[in-house]
């Protein structure tokens, strides 16, 4: 039996889901994702809103061109330029009974829209989607593409491993909502930057809605391209992390706790290394153990050398910048 909602939509002049996409200057990647996302059943049923923070490349051009060829598609100005503001005007300006949220710098499965959808009435979900699947085409992208797989770079998070189907309190990658959701718990908080889409999935939990993740449902992600890049990147994600922490009083899993403890422990070891020095057998361990994990890199491809041996310094870096980060932020 199809649910009201699903029973309704473009039949009665109305699209049954609406794809909301923030960008800012994404002429790279736009195109390649609306062409993976839009096909016949997102053409036919739903409306496609590209919400762009004030590009400065060809952007506005590309989704030009797609309206120009018939696609229900919009383009939406966000003068805020956070993804936060973007997605909140997306969902605003929408009128599907669903809201799919994408992003313009990912490629997307076959039928990832339909499959988002349908998950949704199928498990009774809230919100319903898959996994963050990171894919590199330099060695120092592969590389951080394996940390991002890797438990030693991400913990149990299950929309990153990519091992696990069910229910998920921690949420999914993007994801599809039911409308009502955003009247239950609000919209996405733009203080959270770039932790939204967390704070938003804990809110979601903290009201007892429910989050399906599908393990099998892969988005390709593609990763930073330089040290510097990722680690202003994980600085960002703590930063993010501390104001959901602090707003909500609460850190959601243990993985969170690990690189802060890990960075003070570092710390307390190189101030006393000078009297003790034996103390430095705690960073030779650490190294020492990201060695070995390097050497049993469980992402399901024959790595290279160069590979392995950026992977070491990559999970430093994420370990170190993201805690740097969460202990820099002060506000609430």
């Amino acid at each position: 039996m199809e649910s009201p909602e699903r029973s309704r939509g473009s039949a009665a002049g109305r699209p049954e889901f609406s794809l909301v996409i923030p960008c800012l200057n994404e002429e790279a990647g736009l195109a390649q994702a609306l062409e993976s996302l839009v096909d016949d059943y997102v053409r036919e049923r739903g409306e496609v809103l590209v919400v762009d923070g004030g590009s400065r490349d060809r952007t506005r051009e590309i989704a030009g061109r797609y309206i120009e060829r018939g696609w229900p598609l919009r383009l939406l100005d966000n003068p805020e330029r956070l993804q936060s503001h973007a997605l909140n005007i997306g969902i605003r300006a929408s009128s599907g009974a669903v809201i799919v949220r994408a992003d313009a710098h990912s490629l997307y499965p076959k039928d990832y829209v339909r499959r988002g959808v349908e998950l949704l009435w199928d498990k009774g979900a809230d919100n319903a989607g898959g996994v963050m699947w990171p894919v590199g085409e330099t060695p120092f992208q592969k590389a951080v593409a394996c940390a991002m797989r890797h438990p030693v770079g991400v913990g149990n998070a299950h929309y990153h491993l990519g091992n696990y189907s069910g229910w998920n309190p921690d949420g999914v990658y993007l994801g599809a909502f039911r409308r009502d959701v955003f009247k239950k718990v609000g919209f996405y908080d733009p203080a959270a930057h770039p932790n939204e889409d967390a704070e938003f999935n804990l809110r979601m939990t903290l009201a007892g809605l429910k989050i399906w993740l599908d393990g099998t449902l892969r988005v390709t992600y593609f990763p930073r391209k330089s040290f510097s890049s990722l680690a202003r990147q994980y600085y960002l994600y703590g930063r993010g992390r501390r104001y959901t922490t602090r707003k909500h009083g609460r850190m959601t899993s243990w993985r969170q706790a690990l690189p802060i403890a890990l960075v003070a422990g570092l710390a307390g070891c190189f101030v006393a290394a000078p009297f003790f020095p034996f103390a430095l057998a705690g960073p030779g361990a650490y190294l020492a153990g990201l060695a070995v994990s390097a050497l049993a890199v469980p992402c399901g491809a024959r790595e290279s050398r160069g590979v392995r041996l950026r992977l070491p310094p990559v999970f430093v870096i994420m370990h170190v910048a993201w805690a740097l980060g969460f202990l820099s932020r002060r506000d609430t």
